[in-house]
């Protein structure tokens, strides 16, 4: 179960060292007894966090910690290659965590003008779990937008010049 990888992986790697990082990154948790031991805290934020979906800011705070430790599955990526005279490579991947009844998407950029799309702040979107929204879809409209550097090119003729934007699915 999530939370139980969540506990152990906080636990292991010392994400959660005293209480002030608690009330740091869940605002609306109280600590009923400043006495507990950190160990029994942890446990007991990270399951009042899940089920109450409020993970977001301690997801953002670790970001790139979970993400190397397989807590976000890797659910897409897009490779953008364009061949000028000074060849030009981005790419932009997405990643999922998870609460109760929602799901975070993070959105990673690399590459040179990657900036393009703003990614370094918050979570590209938040849906409920049972949501009808295409986040796949979502994720290729935005990166063909940034292929075609929103419309001021069409996708056809930089293909046709040679440039290439590639998806692929985990």
């Amino acid at each position: 179960m999530i939370v139980d990888k969540l506990i152990k992986i906080v636990k292991d790697n010392s994400l959660i060292s005293d209480s002030s990082d608690v009330e740091f990154l869940f605002l609306d948790y109280v600590i009923s007894d400043k006495t507990i031991p950190i160990e029994t805290l942890i446990e007991d934020v990270i399951k009042w966090g899940y089920e109450n979906d409020e993970l977001e800011d301690f997801y953002l705070n670790n970001i790139d910690f979970f993400i190397e430790t397989e807590i976000a599955p890797l659910l897409i990526d897009c490779t953008m290659n364009y061949m000028t005279s000074v060849p030009t490579y981005i790419s932009y991947d997405m990643y999922r965590f998870e609460s109760n009844n929602l799901y975070y998407y993070k959105v990673i950029g690399n590459g040179n003008n990657h900036e393009t799309w703003e990614t370094s702040y918050g979570f590209y979107e938040i849906l409920e779990k049972n949501s009808n929204t295409d986040i796949i879809d979502m994720f290729k409209c935005e990166c063909e937008n940034v292929y075609t550097l929103y419309d001021e090119f069409d996708a056809d003729s930089l293909s046709s010049a040679g440039h290439t934007i590639e998806f692929s699915e985990y």
